[in-house]
């Protein structure tokens, strides 16, 4: 039977090439933003309304288009970047395939305002759904406004798995934000409403813009980094050991001011802070790299945000080199953690020390651990039943392994406690059960403690306001991007208060970002708890691991810590007589 194959109608092959450039609102902010750019715009102004979803107005004083370009700029395939195959591997602009103005037009109602320097009027264009209804002379400023309206309206299947209206402006403001970062010689503002969100000027400076986005106090832990190596330029700006983000949200890649993902350069970053910052923990890295046009592939992606490299090998250590020198360099680094690192040789290429080499710390510490003054025991939860472990075994403690573990003993085996787990553990519980009886007590500062936060984590405590307030966080606005907070919960301490609310709004950013399930108010509590729980590395004196061993009463062997992670580990008497070789034949 013949006549099964057909060639599809014109309206649903604009519908399927629009679908893989068009997304959301946001990947249409991102398209006309880079087109601007590339237009050679100093000023850069975007409006949407309603999250984009019935306006997005992109306005650049750029070189504008010819009147007779007009029309052929929403035809596909037609632009003025690309003369001839050659020119694919050598792409110097931003935009190249000539998809997004066609696209764009095809799932919305387009109306496109530009005019040239060397003429006293402009042109305006009026397209729905990929036809063009109007060409006609117009009176407007040199360059080019875009106004998209009613995004999808013709695709109504597509425009229903769009998300809020809040979700979606997220999406435009971290495409605005991105590109704003690697062009601080443009001036870039965002209205959402009629209200301004945004406004960054042009800067000489990239500080200044860095600063502008990130805020002043994440300035403070960057320090900057170049590398030059014929072909290739790695810079940029990388915070330091001391500082670190519980989300991978303050990774920054660029390629020839093109922003990526790429899975090369990020392992590459992850490598060069492997034994420099915690485990689960992320860097902030704003990283550029500048290769030849030939040497990296742009065009495998129909939204141009991966590429691929000619030499990947030299771009991963190139990178990780460059990051690691940043570390080698610290001058006269006083943090114990940095310093106990540098002697166990992370800051330098030579070896690791022997396993058997003595460490800063006793492997077992009991009775030998003397009291500093008169600290006091830091876990007090509870009352104090004996602890026992499976099958109610009486459990006896040994003693503390690096400074991270209680080791115990019982009939069956020995024990190995995460302290750092259990003592999470412990105090979620203990929070969780207080929010829920309505006896979570705040404290009320006399002064409010001023912090200034990142646009991105401005935008994620707005949306979390009353969870904040539910939890005794009370913190308002101040000024731009400058907050005060009147009270907190009373188990954190006034002195790590910034750093708990960043990671707070840290561990919301991914939940979000994620679409996870969890509640905010979980997160919040979980956070709450890792931050108030004793870490790892940090020596306990007989009695407060007594005291945590004590509070475990509740839990068996298979519990987790809040975030999963196991809090025991049991080696039984047999598995140990095997690897003595001590068993019955």
């Amino acid at each position: 039977m013949s006549g099964k194959i057909e060639i599809l109608p014109e309206s649903i092959s604009r519908a399927i090439a629009a679908g893989e450039v068009i997304e959301r609102p946001a990947s249409i902010v991102k398209e006309l933003v880079e087109n601007a750019i590339d237009a050679g715009g100093s000023e850069i102004i975007v409006e949407l309304k309603g999250g984009g979803f019935q306006l997005i107005r992109v306005q650049d004083n750029g070189e504008g288009i010819d009147r007779e370009d007009v029309p052929l700029a929403i035809q596909r395939y037609a632009t003025s970047k690309l003369k001839s195959v050659e020119d694919l591997y050598g792409i110097h602009t931003l935009g190249f395939r000539g998809e997004a103005l066609p696209s764009i037009a095809s799932v919305s109602q387009m109306t496109i305002k530009t005019r040239i320097s060397d003429s006293i009027s402009g042109t305006i264009l009026i397209c729905e759904g990929g036809e063009i209804k109007r060409i006609a002379e117009v009176g407007c400023p040199i360059g080019t406004e875009v106004e998209v309206k009613n995004i999808f309206y013709n695709i109504p299947v597509k425009r229903k798995f769009l998300k809020s209206i809040r979700t979606e402006l997220h999406h435009s403001l971290n495409h605005f934000l991105r590109l704003s970062l690697s062009h601080p010689s443009i001036s870039f503002r965002f209205i959402h409403d009629g209200r301004v969100l945004y406004e960054h000027l042009k800067a000489e400076d990239p500080w200044v813009r860095i600063e502008a986005i990130l805020g002043r106090e994440t300035c403070h832990h960057l320090t900057t980094f170049e590398f030059e190596d014929r072909d290739i330029t790695v810079s940029g700006f990388a915070s330091l050991p001391t500082f670190s983000k519980g989300t991978a949200d303050g990774i920054y890649l660029y390629v020839n001011r093109r922003f990526v993902k790429d899975r090369v350069i990020y392992r590459a970053i992850l490598e060069a802070y492997r034994h420099v910052i915690p485990t689960g923990k992320f860097p902030m890295v704003l990283l550029f790299i500048n290769l030849p046009p030939s040497a990296v592939d742009v065009n495998i992606h129909p939204t141009k945000a991966e590429v691929k490299f000619l030499d990947q090998e030299k771009v991963f250590h190139a990178v990780m080199g460059t990051l690691r020198s940043i570390h080698e360099s610290i001058p006269g680094a006083t943090d114990p953690v940095i310093e106990d690192q540098k002697k166990d040789g992370l800051y330098s290429k030579k070896p690791t020390r022997s396993p058997w080499q003595k460490k800063s710390y006793p492997l077992l510490s009991l009775g030998a651990q003397e009291n500093n003054g008169n600290r006091t025991p830091m876990v007090k939860e509870g009352l104090n039943p004996e602890w026992k472990g499976a099958e109610n075994i009486p459990v006896r403690i040994l003693g503390q392994v690096q400074g991270t573990y209680i080791l115990c003993e019982g009939e069956e085996g020995v024990v190995f406690i995460d302290q750092h787990a259990a003592h999470e553990r412990i105090l979620f519980e203990k929070y969780k059960n207080q929010f829920e009886t309505g006896t979570l007590l705040s404290e009320r500062f006399l002064i409010p403690v001023p912090i200034e936060l990142s646009i991105a984590e401005s935008f994620i405590l707005e949306s979390y306001l009353e969870e904040f307030h539910a939890m005794g966080i009370e913190i308002d606005p101040v000024g731009d991007k400058t907050y005060a907070i009147r009270s907190i919960p009373s188990m954190i301490h006034q002195r790590d208060l910034k750093e708990v609310l960043k990671g707070i709004l840290d561990e919301l950013s991914f939940l979000k970002r994620e679409r996870r399930g969890t509640e905010p108010i979980q997160t919040m509590l979980v956070t709450l708890s890792c931050h108030s729980a004793i870490r790892g590395n940090f020596i306990l004196r007989k009695e407060e691991m007594e005291e945590l061993v004590n509070n475990l009463t509740p839990f068996n062997l298979t519990a987790t810590c809040p975030h999963g992670r196991p809090i025991f580990f049991i080696i039984h008497g047999g598995e140990l007589a095997k690897q003595f070789k001590r068993n019955r034949r």
